[in-house]
């Protein structure tokens, strides 16, 4: 287990001295019991499109979408795309019928950590996203070791476009792969640029597009503290897609960052509940998520991205 817990539980020891809680107020307090009651809630993003992943083995991920320990940098860290590992050389694949809206050397000024970056656009079916319409996605290839495509070519699903590579700011082959919903500029790079402004955090979890086995093999346990409440959560590798964390005292999105700072995305620490994001490796079978909430709330819902979860 990473350090930090114990810290945790002597600063949620002398908090909560405030209002009531409901679980205080109405004695409807959550435990973790069982294997919870299934819900089937909205998805943030409705793709009514078919992709391919971006490699042939899509299994051979080393991290996730969304809170992460970053083992290279021993820090917390929120990842806005997945990471696939493999030989260097190894082919990597357009998801879909598309055009090559960039391609980036490494040092660019667009991608200058990114090392060789292609940017493949997919038209979708309209959708909506934070509220607005969107009708199309783009796919971001980085660290890719060599070329296969130029810029304005078309592409065609299962076509290769570049190969993998560790060029730019990593010391690994692999491919971090990235999909952005609408524009392909950061939210960052929107505010000085109003050509590509949308006004939201484009990157959604890739999953959404080029699926995971999605095997719905989560389990949710209870773990000891002096105060307040904290339970951990388990998943497979067959599914990786944890996007929601809902409690009577807030909502955390991590596809739309709700109640989230963009300007602050490596804190896990959202005042009524910090995140403890375990270990994750080319090797590990599970990904595992550590709540550690100040008080205990009156329920607690877990919804992955399409939707589907568990509440106590």
């Amino acid at each position: 287990m990473r350090a930090g817990r114990a810290l945790w539980a002597v600063a949620i020891s002398i908090a909560g001295c405030g209002t009531p809680t409901q679980c205080e107020r109405t004695g409807i307090c959550v435990t973790i019991a069982g294997g919870g009651e299934p819900v089937d809630g909205i998805p943030p993003l409705v793709v009514n499109a078919s992709f391919q992943p971006p490699v042939s083995d899509p299994n051979a991920i080393s991290s996730s979408f969304g809170p992460r320990w970053k083992e290279s940098a021993s820090r917390d860290d929120f990842h806005l795309g997945i990471d696939y590992f493999a030989q260097e050389g190894t082919p990597l694949l357009a998801i879909g019928s598309g055009s090559v809206y960039g391609v980036y050397p490494d040092g660019s000024d667009t991608y200058p950590l990114g090392g060789n970056v292609v940017v493949i656009e997919h038209a979708i079916a309209t959708t909506e996203f934070h509220g607005q319409p969107v009708s199309r996605v783009f796919a971001v290839y980085l660290h890719c070791h060599e070329f296969l495509v130029k810029t304005g070519d078309t592409v065609t699903a299962g076509q290769e476009v570049a190969t993998m590579g560790k060029t730019g700011d990593t010391d690994f082959v692999h491919l971090h792969f990235e999909t952005r919903v609408e524009t392909p500029c950061s939210l960052v790079y929107q505010r000085n640029n109003d050509s590509c402004a949308t006004g939201f955090d484009p990157h959604v979890h890739p999953f959404l597009f080029v699926g995971g086995a999605n095997a719905d093999a989560v389990r949710v346990e209870p773990l000891a503290s002096a105060d307040g409440f904290s339970v951990r959560y388990i998943e497979t590798r067959g599914d990786l897609d944890l996007d929601v964390i809902e409690t009577d005292f807030g909502t955390l999105g991590f596809d739309e960052r709700e109640g989230i700072s963009v300007d602050d995305l490596d804190n896990f620490d959202y005042g009524y509940v910090r995140l403890v994001p375990q270990p994750f490796l080319s090797t590990s079978s599970e990904r595992v998520f550590d709540l550690l909430f100040t008080e205990r709330p009156s329920y607690l819902e877990l919804r992955d991205i399409y939707g589907r979860g568990v509440r106590f």
